[in-house]
């Protein structure tokens, strides 16, 4: 079966009908003997045809619809509030363009081809969801890959000035504490994090934190580990790769008796609501990335070639470092 996304003009062509006749076949309307029916819906799934979805639904009256879809495990909406505010600011802009956004998982990724018009790729992993759409030749927008229509965010710069901010502050061992940094959610945090210790002549600590439930709990725990061992602890800062694992830090730390900021620095990124009231974090403007995101879809729709558009973090100075 080819992977190749076919036109119901080639459709037609090949079954020698008109465009009406397979409308008619595959939408179950009368006009045609039953067996030109068979032949042509035997033939449109030889070829993998797939209708046009957002035209189908145009024409029928309904609203077309926009897949959000999600990355692999580990990644869970609802446990990653990130996911949460970027669907809520993808959703007031969709709207806003007569669209309406439907969640679908990874596992159910090949629905999507049949249920909406165009969808938006959300996590920065790398996975195989761009060449699923990309040889189904369906419009989609990504979040951070930074191929094809894309919105990206200079976070590994916005980390970079975290690190030298920690640095003027007057820490000098930090520790970098991130999320499964072995794939590309942490990738571009720690590259600002390496590049900054590098050029300052700091030596380089990492510690992973493995995805589970709740990443402050993880962080928690993690820390506190740390802090019980025999073995003071070593550094004077600990940068998180978000917001969520800097509110374990710092909930270890003070459990443990220690003071932050005076005796251990905590900076967390994203800039979170609810979660990054007292920490010295990068913001992340969430609301523009969806815009941004909402409006390269558009220009995919409208056939437009696709562009990346890059939006800009700034620090946010706070009581946790």
């Amino acid at each position: 079966m080819s992977n190749k996304s076919v036109t119901i003009h080639e459709l037609a062509s090949l079954a020698g009908v008109s465009i009406a006749s397979v409308s008619r076949a595959l939408n179950g309307k009368p006009g045609i003997s039953e067996a030109l029916r068979a032949r042509i819906i035997s033939l449109s799934e030889e070829i993998n045809y797939k209708p046009n979805v957002m035209a189908r639904q145009l024409i029928s009256g309904k609203t077309p619809v926009v897949a959000l879809c999600m990355p692999p495990s580990p990644y869970e909406f609802s446990d990653r509030p990130y996911f949460v505010h970027l669907y809520q600011a993808l959703t007031l802009y969709l709207h806003r363009k007569g669209l309406v956004p439907v969640l679908f998982a990874y596992e159910n990724i090949e629905d999507v081809f049949s249920q909406a018009c165009s969808a938006i790729l959300l996590g920065a992993a790398e996975d195989d969801r761009p060449e699923i759409f990309d040889r189904q030749k369906f419009p989609c927008v990504t979040l951070e890959t930074g191929v094809g229509a894309s919105v990206v965010t200079d976070e590994a710069n916005g980390m970079y000035k975290l690190t030298h901010y920690l640095f003027k502050k007057g820490r000098k061992n930090l520790l970098f504490l991130g999320e499964n940094i072995d794939i590309s959610t942490s990738q571009g945090r720690l590259r600002g994090y390496r590049k900054a210790v590098a050029e300052l002549g700091l030596q380089e600590n990492f510690d992973n934190v493995p995805s589970q439930i709740s990443s402050s709990l993880s962080a928690y725990r993690q820390m506190m580990g740390h802090f019980q061992s025999s073995e003071p602890f070593p550094y004077d800062a600990v940068v998180c790769a978000n917001d969520e694992l800097a509110v374990g830090v710092i909930q270890a730390a003070e459990d443990a008796g220690y003071k932050v900021p005076e005796d251990i620095s905590v900076t967390g990124f994203d800039d979170l609501p609810r979660f990054s009231n007292k920490i010295t974090t990068i913001h992340q403007d969430i609301p523009k990335i969806a815009e941004a995101a909402v409006s390269l879809l558009s220009e995919q729709l409208d056939g437009l070639p696709p562009r990346v558009v890059e939006v800009m973090t700034r620090l946010v100075s706070r009581e946790s470092a």
